[in-house]
This record gives structure tokens, C-alpha cells and sequence, in this order.
């Protein structure tokens, strides 16, 4: 790597999605450096390698970056990514971009007004198998998509499992649906214990009908989003299924390259300047993700109380 291509970037949250991110780093540009921070107060744990900074605060303030990637907790996206947006430093955040409607509209208007190029993580739009699946229905009309994801947990204290689960989900649906507008028609979450959901969600887009039902309640991971089209083709994106992409259920042969490493190489290529990295769709589809997922939030509310 020439001094050219060299890498320095800040890496803030360092817990399961924090050390993927690093480890990704790692392997596809092994001589970058990267300094770390978490939102506790610690420069975190992981190899002995990474610079660590005490706080985001300083990390953001004092650190020489490229570019920061935040993988820490929901709850604190908002005024970590104002302080990097107030740097003029391209940013990457790990999905929710913020924990509730409010916080999205403001980091959005926010990135809009500085220019400053602001990616989120919804890293299964760069998935080959779903992008296939997208140019195999360009132009032809959908008649219902569903969703299903889930898991044993986890539980978060500051992200339910619809804040947790749905930004995925509602990020591919919308990128298929585009300019339809999303209604809800029916939601509702069932509580299983302590932080333990069930959520399901019916939806309208045009003509296009979507059914969500995500859980953090499940033994095995699943995240499966299925397309029939008008004139009667199915098409299913599996993300744990040993042929991610089945058309009529027949396999499709699709690049194994991952999500997060497209997503990665996006970011750095945004943090190196290269054209779309003012492109507005990144910050409209964060933000109609949050309207939907609030809207179902209320509908669940709604349906929780004409039960009463």
C-alpha cells in the first residue's frame, strides 16, 4: 500500500458489530490503522494494534481520520454523529441511525446542511444476492412482499426488537417500492418476557401489499424477504440459506462477496472522495425508514388499547 492508499479511521463502539467492522478493515486494507473509542468511556478491548482514545469526544475532536465508523448504541448515534458532521468527517452508522423518528430527521437535515457525506448500515441493499434480485424485477409491478427476521435476542435497553430488526427489512422494501407511499394497516407486538417481542406488521405500498414479522424471540437467526410479482414469479433473498437467492425455487448463482465488505469499501470509497458521497437518497430512505417504523410503532399501540 502506497502512502496514497493509506487508511486512518476512526472506529467508535467496539462491541459484536464494532469488532466486525474492525476485523473487516483489517483484511481488506491490512497496513490502514485504525483508532478506536467506545461510548463508555474506555478505549475497548480487541487486539493490542488500534490507538485508543479515552471518548468519542476526543477521538472526533483531536484524531486525524478519514473517516469515523460508529457502532455504538442507538442511543448515542445522535450526538456522536453531530460532533463527526460538525468535523466535515465522512461518517458510517451501524442501522438505526437513531433510536427513534425526531433523532433522524435532525442527524439528516444535519448531514444535508454540511455537505458532509453520511452512510447508513442498511448492508443488505449491497448484498449480491438481494441487488441480483432487484434487477431481476426492475420495471415489472410487485404484488406482495414479506419479511421475516429474527432471533434468540438480543435485547437492548435503548432499541426494541422493531428498531432493532425492522431497519433492514424496511430499507430493501423501500428501495423496491420506491416513490409508493407506505401506509400501515394493521400492527401489532406481542411481549414474551422482559424485552422479548413479537412484532407483525401489514402494510400497503401502491398495489403492493408487504407483510413484516420480526422477533427477538426465536432460536434459530432467519432473514428471509420474499417478492411475488404480478405476473407470478417468486422470489425469495435468504441471508442464512445455503443459496442466498431462489427464483420459482430454482438457485441462482451469485457473487459469495460479503454484505459488510461492499458496505466498507462504499464508505472509504465516499471518504476518499469519490462521487455520490453528497447523494441525498442515503438520507431520504434513513428517514422513511424511521416514519415507517414509527408509524408502525403507533399502530401497535392503537391495536394494543381496541384490545383493552
Amino acid at each position: 500500500m502506497n502512502a496514497a492508499e493509506q487508511l486512518r479511521i476512526g472506529l467508535i463502539g467496539t462491541g459484536r458489530w464494532g469488532s466486525r467492522y474492525l476485523a473487516t478493515i483489517g483484511r481488506l486494507w491490512p497496513e490502514s490503522e485504525v483508532v478506536i473509542s467506545d461510548t463508555a468511556g474506555r478505549g475497548g478491548p480487541g487486539p493490542p494494534g488500534p490507538v485508543r482514545w479515552p471518548t468519542p469526544a476526543a477521538l472526533v475532536a483531536s484524531a486525524r481520520v478519514d473517516g469515523v465508523i460508529v457502532a455504538s448504541p442507538a442511543s448515542t448515534h445522535e450526538p456522536v454523529v453531530t460532533a463527526i458532521l460538525n468535523r466535515g468527517i465522512p461518517v458510517l452508522v451501524e442501522k438505526p441511525l437513531t433510536a427513534d423518528l425526531l433523532g433522524t430527521v435532525r442527524l439528516c437535515s444535519h448531514a444535508r446542511r454540511s455537505g458532509t457525506p453520511m452512510l447508513v448500515g442498511h448492508q443488505h441493499l449491497r448484498a449480491p444476492a438481494y441487488q441480483e434480485l432487484r434487477r431481476l424485477i426492475r420495471g415489472r409491478a410487485i404484488k406482495e412482499i414479506r419479511c421475516v427476521a429474527g432471533g434468540n435476542g438480543p435485547i437492548r435497553a435503548d432499541c426494541n426488537a422493531l428498531w432493532d430488526y425492522g431497519p433492514h427489512d424496511l430499507a430493501m422494501v423501500l428501495d423496491l417500492v420506491r416513490a409508493a407511499p407506505m401506509t400501515v394497516q394493521h400492527a401489532q407486538c406481542r411481549v414474551r418476557g422482559p424485552g422479548s417481542e413479537e412484532w407483525t406488521a401489514d402494510l400497503r405500498a401502491g398495489a403492493t401489499a408487504v407483510r413484516l414479522e420480526l422477533s427477538n424471540t426465536v432460536e434459530e437467526k432467519t432473514h428471509r424477504l420474499s417478492v411475488t410479482t404480478a405476473d407470478g414469479d417468486s422470489l425469495v433473498y435468504d441471508d442464512f440459506a445455503g443459496h442466498r437467492l431462489r427464483v420459482n425455487g430454482v438457485p441462482v448463482e451469485v457473487s459469495d462477496e460479503l454484505p459488510l465488505d461492499r458496505q466498507v469499501r462504499q464508505f472509504i470509497a465516499l471518504a476518499r472522495g469519490a462521487p455520490g458521497g453528497k447523494d441525498l437518497d442515503e438520507l431520504d430512505l434513513a428517514v422513511a425508514i424511521a416514519q415507517a417504523l414509527q408509524d408502525i410503532s403507533d399502530a401497535a399501540v392503537l391495536s394494543s388499547r381496541s384490545r383493552r
